[in-house]
């Protein structure tokens, strides 16, 4: 990363721009550098302190490389049907990376989410549960294909960047590329924003600015130049890129998008005596209140789908579930009925089972009788099984760990 101050900022600059402009982009690095975030003027500043080459990143903006950015591999779901994960050439891993170290770690998400955090995980989060009566649950469907890059650009917003660059990093961190089943989900800017915000967002079709003209990098080496500044206001109707699942920024982009549908589910929660936590796009609602009439059941289920259909979001009914007294209670894939949260026999059978398999016949033969599609989205499957386990139960999780190192890395 770089390292400058305001003032060497200043005086660097004054040769290039009056000092209305300096005063401006002083303001906007101090408001940065206050929140501990990288001070990013351009994209082509962005290209030098994360090392990928400008070029890639324009014509990554301008949306020219979509195909050649994204593979997708699809990988099977326990509950049915195939999850679809992009992989990203390298330039975009890299640059993708960059946001999400220097920039999206930085900034605290809600305090009932608990997925991709650093005081989360699945053992914290299911332990809120422990010893409730009632247990509601929730699942989000399509949960990264619902954020849009207008809800990525409005976080970039917030934390403080231009809006030049807040909309070049939103297109960085979005895609366009869905399976086909899937592109209904890809929306027009005119179909998207109900607070209709959306002439805030408008999509350029060349050039380098929109709405107010803010000094670029382009400014400057004009102005340096002695060229007069022009700016370009033509734009094209174009769908909304979204989250690709498997990229590194989709996870905490997801994360402070659903900042607002927390909000709300918390007060809710809190008027009706119910603890809610979020895991991704896990939704749980508890109670141990012993005068909890099942009769509101239904009720409370309706209110929390008209919440999350509201705040942009579909329920996926097929995983919607109610556990009351007497009934099996999990939280994540962990047993809750106690004072800590154990994983259950069924889950620790199915990774020894897994293991033992390969051991005897090989994980080619072992990934196709599961029915994956690819030896390496089984590799992958049987990697999370295990990892998930560390947090809870980190005796087993050796043993385990053990055994998956002996299995050579699919190529």
């Amino acid at each position: 990363m770089e390292t400058w101050t305001v003032h060497q900022l200043s005086l660097s600059s004054r040769h290039l721009a009056d000092e209305a402009t300096i005063s401006d982009l002083k303001m906007y690095a101090s408001r940065l550098k206050r929140r501990k975030l990288p001070v990013i003027f351009t994209l082509k500043h962005l290209s030098k302190i994360s090392g990928v080459d400008y070029t890639f990143l324009r014509r990554t903006v301008e949306r020219r490389r979509e195909f050649s950015n994204y593979k997708m591999f699809a990988i099977k779901k326990r509950s049915g049907g195939r999850r679809h994960i992009h992989s990203l050439t390298e330039q975009l891993l890299q640059v993708q990376r960059f946001i999400n170290s220097e920039i999206l770690k930085y900034v605290d998400v809600s305090d009932v989410s608990y997925a991709f955090s650093r005081e989360g995980g699945i053992r914290n989060c299911a332990t809120q549960h422990c010893g409730a009566r009632w247990i509601l649950k929730f699942d989000l469907e399509n949960f990264f294909y619902s954020v849009t890059e207008t809800d990525v650009y409005y976080v970039f917003i917030s934390l403080g960047y231009r809006p030049l660059l807040a909309f070049e990093m939103a297109r960085i961190c979005t895609t366009l590329r869905l399976p086909n089943h899937l592109k209904y989900l890809l929306k027009g800017p005119e179909k998207f924003d109900r607070a209709k915000k959306q002439k805030l967002y408008q999509i350029p079709k060349r050039g380098y600015t929109y709405g107010k003209p803010e000094l670029t990098l382009s400014d400057l080496e004009a102005l340096m130049q002695g060229r007069p500044l022009e700016y370009k206001r033509d734009f094209q109707p174009s769908p909304l890129g979204v989250l690709p699942q498997g990229a590194p920024t989709s996870p905490m982009l997801s994360n402070l998008v659903a900042r607002k549908l927390d909000e709300k589910l918390i007060e809710y929660s809190d008027s009706n005596y119910l603890v809610y936590t979020r895991y991704a796009d896990d939704l749980v609602f508890s109670s141990s209140d012993l005068n909890f009439d099942p009769k509101n059941i239904a009720k409370i289920q309706r209110d929390i789908a008209k919440i999350i259909k509201e705040s942009g979001y579909r329920v996926n009914s097929s995983k919607t579930r109610v556990a009351g007294p007497g009934a099996r209670k999990m939280v994540l894939g962990l047993l809750v009925d106690g004072n800590t949260p154990r994983l259950s026999k069924d889950m620790v059978k199915r990774i020894d089972r897994h293991l033992y398999s390969i051991e005897k016949y090989g994980i080619s033969a072992v990934s196709d009788y599961n029915g994956f599609d690819s030896v390496y989205g089984f590799y992958n499957h049987l990697s999370g099984l295990i990892a998930f386990t560390k947090d809870v139960d980190i005796k087993r999780w050796k043993s385990f760990h053990e055994r998956f190192r002996n299995i050579s890395t699919p190529r």
